[in-house]
């Protein structure tokens, strides 16, 4: 039986990762699979870092799920018990298609028959549901930064694991909500990648676009900064739940993701922003890359209007082959 453990185990310890795996909803993951329900596991592989190759990697090849958010909460030996959170996976990565059941975590545990993984069950769910703000961020931080700034593509760099045309098909959606010059704030920037596609897509329609970034990583920022130096001193450091411009600036055009954010703060991120970082007559533009109608994850704009916000418009959500659109609502700013 393992131990419990809230910390990432020294890398030479982990020999073997058992996923529990959750939907932004709080819903369990299971994998059903002939002989009944099982979890995502896996062996480290030699040479691999287990928190940027073996996580990524043993959802996606066992379950076909993509994580964003990967936490420890056991370990027996070299075996680490983990639970991720994430959303089923579509796109050219390797992985396997394979039949995926969501329910709750106590529904999940009573359906597993090895009593070691109903106790992980058990145990991943406590640690997710008691998990604080503070962590939500250290975990985004501590998993995502490294991540992207190991990657070999700008698009790898932000975040992306597509090409320059399945980046393109995926973001440029974006700036159907971008009618008029004027200025615009990627909160979230990562690696200013889509500060700069918004500046090119804009310019093929006539428009005259300025960029500006923020992200939570000051390294992450500090890559967009050495990749963009003409625009380095737009290009700052702060979270998306509370940071304000310098100076009371204010842009046209905002763009926000609402996994930026605990599910509880989403409501808290939109009215920040549309008090804080929105130009009175512009636009906040809100995105859900991780919107899927088969896990009942809402499109961003379903979600705006659940929250209370009327949601001005939306744009088409993208055309990458065999992907659901994920359109992106906008909020006009009084």
């Amino acid at each position: 039986m393992f131990e419990l453990t809230e910390t990432d185990p020294p890398a030479d310890r982990v020999q073997w990762i058992t996923f529990v795996p959750f939907l932004s909803d709080g819903r369990c993951v299971l994998i059903e699979e002939a002989g009944g329900p099982a979890l995502p596991s896996g062996a480290v592989h030699d040479g691999e870092d287990y928190v940027l190759d073996t996580v990524p990697r043993v959802p996606l090849e066992t379950a076909g799920f993509r994580y964003q958010r990967f936490h420890p909460f056991g370990r027996d030996g070299g075996h680490l018990y983990a639970w991720i959170e994430g959303a089923p996976y579509a796109g050219a990565k390797p992985h396997r298609s394979v039949p995926l059941s969501f329910c709750s975590a106590g529904e999940a545990a009573v359906r597993l028959t090895d009593p070691v993984l109903t106790a992980a069950v058990r145990a991943a769910a406590a640690s997710y549901r008691s998990q604080d703000e503070r962590g939500y961020y250290a975990d985004n931080q501590r998993t995502l930064e490294p991540a992207y700034l190991r990657g070999t593509t700008p698009q790898e760099g932000s975040g992306f694991g597509g090409d320059p045309t399945e980046w393109r098909q995926a973001r440029r959606h974006l700036t159907e909500a971008i009618t008029g010059d004027g200025t615009f704030l990627d909160v979230g920037c990562a690696n200013g990648l889509l500060m700069e596609s918004v500046v090119v897509w804009c310019a093929e329609r006539g428009l005259a676009v300025e960029p500006h970034g923020v992200d939570i990583s000051p390294a992450l920022a500090e890559r967009a900064r050495q990749r963009l130096p003409r625009w380095a001193d737009r290009i700052w450091a702060g979270n998306a739940i509370d940071w304000a411009p310098p100076g009371g600036q204010r842009f046209g055009y905002v763009h926000i993701l609402l996994d930026c954010v605990p599910q509880a703060r989403r409501a808290d991120l939109i009215r920040h922003h549309l008090a804080y970082t929105v130009s009175p007559g512009g636009r906040l533009l809100v995105s859900d890359y991780a919107a899927d109608p088969a896990t009942g994850h809402p499109a961003a704009p379903e979600t705006v209007r659940a929250l209370g916000f009327r949601c001005a418009d939306q744009t088409s959500g993208g055309d990458r082959p065999g992907r659901v659109p994920a359109p992106t609502a906008w909020i006009e700013a009084g």
